[in-house]
């Protein structure tokens, strides 16, 4: 190595030399670099801007989904209910056949309520003709109305099932005593 000299090495203290100009090399920001942050900053806060928006509107549509399938599954429920309603009561009419005509007239005429079954099917076809129309362009609030109804009148429903099933187990014990009056005692 040709000049090299270990006793030159720092001859030169002045530390004005070791950085010619402002700026350079120093850790300080310089406006450029301010200006390339600033941006970045941005167009960072905007990504995250445009992603929250994404998530909530996925969020909307979730939920709207499933209030509608919700709307959807309740009205089956329902439909199911009533279904079993009906069957139950023309249970109950049959067992009444067993028992004398004069305790069984009054309540024949009460499980007389095909209509008010059909009635009710009736009223379940028209909401299942508004979800299929409406629920589209319907608000949040009108789905989560629709959906309330439909669950109050299925609770509804079931304490009559309920009901029903009480008064088939009153028929029974009706019949069971009714057949053991008939019996012919022996003699």
């Amino acid at each position: 190595m040709v000049g090299f000299a270990v006793h030159k090495v720092n001859q030169n203290r002045c530390p004005s030399t070791v950085y010619p100009k402002p700026g350079f090399g120093q850790t300080g920001a310089s406006p450029a670099g301010n200006r390339i942050e600033t941006y970045l900053i941005i167009i960072a806060a905007g990504l995250v801007l445009a992603l929250l928006i994404v998530w909530l509107h996925g969020r909307r549509l979730q939920r709207r989904d499933g209030a509608i399938r919700g709307l959807l599954d309740g009205a089956d429920s329902l439909e199911r209910q009533l279904q079993e309603c009906r069957e139950r009561m023309q249970h109950l009419r049959d067992m009444l056949t067993v028992l004398p005509e004069e305790m069984s007239a009054r309540a024949d005429s009460a499980l007389q309520a095909d209509a008010k079954v059909q009635a009710a099917l009736r009223d379940l076809l028209a909401h299942r003709l508004w979800i299929q129309q409406r629920a589209a362009t319907a608000t949040q609030a009108e789905l989560d109305a629709a959906r309330s109804a439909l669950d109050q009148s299925g609770t509804t429903l079931q304490a009559q099932l309920d009901r029903l099933a009480a008064i088939a187990a009153d028929l029974q014990r009706a019949q069971t005593d009714a057949r053991t009056l008939s019996r012919p005692k022996p003699s």
